[in-house]
């Protein structure tokens, strides 16, 4: 998930120039969506993926959304959908509660919580907890920080990491990491609403059984190209 959208309307109202007009900032509604489709190159596959992330709503309360998966040969790796409640916490943060859909590698739903917004050194994180309709636990961390070479020229470091709190015999792993996913991004903006990339990434996949029906195995290094969209 990417969340640069907490800090473009949390910096407009810190900067309001009246309480007046802070207050009727407040009450506005805006949005903010984003989508990232790729091409990666895997030990002997080539993958496609796309991630999408978006929101709704005032500077308080909003919905978030967002959606991740890959597919390779016409079969589809992991794949989600996820909707949430935010409520602003304080400066620069949300918590969020909502649902999880996960249809692969295996259909299963999660309720969600967590926080996220903006840590010390511009980094955007999220922490989330889930627990899936049958009563597994697991949780989810995300960090990225944009450096910017120049105006149009930006690097992002990069990391996603899943872990799962007990052992998951449907998923053929135990306790521990679930997926890793490290790396980092050169993209340079054309347009802020449009902008080609580069990735180079290292997938750690923890599982400790055969890959399932329906998964492929990419663990190693990745080299991705693909293009970010905002709308």
């Amino acid at each position: 998930m990417r969340f640069a959208s907490v800090l473009t309307t949390s910096i407009a109202v810190a900067l309001a120039p009246a309480v007046g007009t802070a207050q009727e900032m407040d009450k506005a509604i805006f949005h903010f969506s984003q989508i990232e489709v790729d091409a990666s190159r895997s030990p002997g596959a080539t993958l496609s993926s796309w991630h999408g992330n978006g929101w709704i709503g005032t500077d308080y309360d909003r919905l978030w959304w967002s959606t991740e998966g890959d597919r390779l040969a016409g079969s589809f790796g992991e794949t989600e959908v996820m909707l949430l409640y935010g409520h602003y916490a304080r400066r620069f943060w949300d918590v969020v509660v909502g649902y999880r859909q996960e249809f692969e590698p295996i259909a299963r739903g999660y309720l969600t919580f967590g926080v996220m917004g903006l840590a010390p050194y511009w980094f955007e994180v999220g922490l989330f907890g889930f627990v899936s309709d049958d009563g597994r636990p697991s949780l989810r961390f995300e960090a990225e920080n944009d450096l910017f070479i120049t105006q149009r020229l930006i690097l992002q470091p990069f990391l996603e990491l899943d872990a799962l709190v007990v052992r998951d015999d449907d998923l053929g792993a135990g306790a521990g990491l679930r997926t890793l996913d490290l790396g980092l991004r050169t993209r340079y903006e054309i347009r802020r609403k449009f902008a080609p990339y580069i990735d180079l990434r290292w997938v750690r996949d923890g599982g400790d059984d055969e890959t399932l029906p329906g998964e492929f195995d990419a663990d190693g290094v990745r080299l991705g190209f693909g293009v970010r969209l905002i709308y």
